[in-house]
């Protein structure tokens, strides 16, 4: 078979980001997926959806005592969201770094959020925050039959 899961033997991991409707209005897809491929992760799934309302309150229900939830979920429906898997040693918590602090004031400059965006209401992208939230959210986003396994023919010259 051609299939190969990550090796869970090694520190390769999965993260599930998202750019949201700002950043696809923005064109500011390719830039992004541009950062991540540059790193060396590799893309396992991407897709364009609109989600839907109750599709959202199920990614965010750990928001929905704030008082900003249901704003959120509005501004998340309002448009395209391109939703991805990525894979790679560390990509969890690299991922968050390069995306930069959720407010983007806070985010330093050269990462995503700290070169494109200005406000926390519009900060272009989401990442998970933990290993086991990756799979929850890849799960809520995509099927297994969705997520390609593949050997990177650049895996030994990121990986020693």
């Amino acid at each position: 078979s051609v299939e190969q899961k990550p090796d869970q033997s090694t520190s390769m991991e999965r993260t599930f980001i998202a750019v949201k409707p700002d950043g696809v209005q923005r064109g500011l897809v390719g830039k992004i997926v541009a950062r991540f491929e540059a790193k060396g992760f590799k893309l396992v799934a991407m897709k364009m959806i609109s989600a839907s309302k109750q599709h959202l309150e199920e990614h965010y229900a750990d928001l929905s005592s704030k008082g900003f939830f249901a704003g959120l979920v509005k501004y998340m429906g309002s448009g395209p969201v391109v939703a991805m898997v990525w894979e790679g040693e560390g990509v969890v918590k690299t991922g968050r770094v390069m995306l930069g602090a959720t407010n983007p004031a806070d985010s330093q400059p050269g990462t995503i959020r700290g070169d494109f965006c200005i406000q926390v209401g519009r900060n272009i992208c989401h990442g998970s925050d933990s290993v086991e939230s990756a799979k929850k959210e890849i799960n809520l986003w995509f099927k297994e039959s969705e997520i390609s396994s593949y050997k990177s023919c650049s895996e030994s010259w990121l990986y020693e």
